[in-house]
């Protein structure tokens, strides 16, 4: 009974809503498909990601966009891949603080096919899911265009924002391996930006990991998370952390004023202008260290020492009343975090890429 309790508890408290019926074993469809396995908790992580009109999924795509997310060339200098600064090893992030040159903790593209999706309302249209720490773009396709056009990240100084994609048309046109993906992806005469965008968006749609232990309990398998990590999930309730991290995602994909600490000798960062981020997902969040969006916190440990004042201080009303678990509850609360995060995603890293060049950078 009290795993029960617990599911329908959670539902309850994040959802605002009843456990799923088991009876019911309809879905409804989703822009990129209909979940057909089997009915889910709203919950837990939708089997089928929403994807734009203008840009449906297929297998030619996701194989071109692949290696266009591993091949250096798309980069000014050809020394940095997408791949670079999202490791598949790290759950696509790069472990670091910031990368070298950027001043932002690199984001994780896992699960990002979800970006905006929150409790008890339905998945948002690919077109406007938000990106980045500040949500100034909307869609994966607007996600990857971002690095590539960035001096401090892929751009470089030899190219523009005007002249980088001619560039890229030009080099990708010149390599016989491309020009047929290309045509098998989108049709002949189709190296474009708007398609190379298309391919490593398609590409990164794939990259989900919606079967972890956190899901399959909430979908009704008492026996997938432990009695520690249910433990976990109590205090993570209890103490206010559902304020922000609510919904399958575990974000409200708001934009809060968090106050984090900066690291000697880095420029301020204002976020959207207004010292706003947004909520970072917790999902594979044991995965991702460094946190904030500076990395300042290597670790969980100063993580919640952070929110121990913050929760008291915060001019957000979200965050007043927050506490992080004491000592004696951190390790069931950071099992609970774990069981976000142990799902099986795709960690093919190509063994070469077509411009012969290291894949990854």
């Amino acid at each position: 009974m009290r795993e029960w309790s617990l599911v329908g508890s959670l539902v309850m408290g994040i959802a605002g809503c009843t456990l799923y019926d088991p009876g019911d074993q309809g879905s409804d469809p989703v822009d990129g498909g209909t979940d057909v396995a089997q009915p889910r908790s709203p919950m837990a992580l939708p089997l089928v990601p929403p994807e734009p009109a203008a840009n449906p999924t297929t297998a030619a795509k996701v194989a071109l966009g692949r290696l266009l997310f591993w091949d250096p060339i798309l980069s000014g200098d050809r020394d940095i891949a997408c791949a670079t600064c999202h490791d598949p090893e790290l759950a696509y992030t790069d472990g670091m603080r910031t990368p070298i040159g950027v001043g932002r903790n690199s984001m994780s593209v896992l699960n990002t096919a979800w970006n905006g999706l929150v409790a008890m309302q339905p998945p948002p249209a690919a077109e406007n899911a938000p990106m980045f720490w500040d949500s100034r773009a909307r869609s994966l396709e607007a996600q990857a265009r971002g690095p590539i056009t960035a001096p401090a990240e892929m751009l470089g100084t030899a190219f523009t924002e005007a002249t980088i994609f001619p560039e890229l048309v030009t080099r990708l046109s010149a390599i016989p391996d491309y020009a047929t993906q290309f045509s098998a992806a989108f049709g002949p005469g189709s190296i474009t930006e708007t398609n190379i965008l298309a391919a490593i968006a398609a590409f990164e749609r794939t990259l989900t990991a919606p079967e972890t232990s956190y899901d399959r309990f909430v979908n009704g398998d008492l026996t997938a998370m432990t009695p520690q990590a249910q433990r976990g999930l109590e205090i993570f309730k209890m103490n206010g952390c559902v304020n922000c991290h609510s919904g399958p995602m575990f974000s409200d994909f708001e934009l809060h004023e968090l106050r984090v600490p900066e690291p000697p000798g880095v420029t301020h960062d204002a976020g959207d202008g207004s010292n706003r981020f947004r909520t970072a997902s917790l999902r594979g969040v044991t995965l991702t260290a460094p946190y904030m969006h500076n990395g300042v916190f290597p670790t969980f440990r100063e993580v919640f020492g952070f929110y121990r004042q913050a929760g008291q201080n915060s001019m957000d009303p979200k965050l007043r009343g927050v506490l992080p678990p004491p000592p004696e509850q951190a390790p069931d609360f950071l099992a609970f975090l774990a069981a976000l995060g142990d799902g099986e995603f795709d960690r093919q890293v190509p063994t070469s890429v077509p411009s012969g060049l290291p894949p990854g950078g």
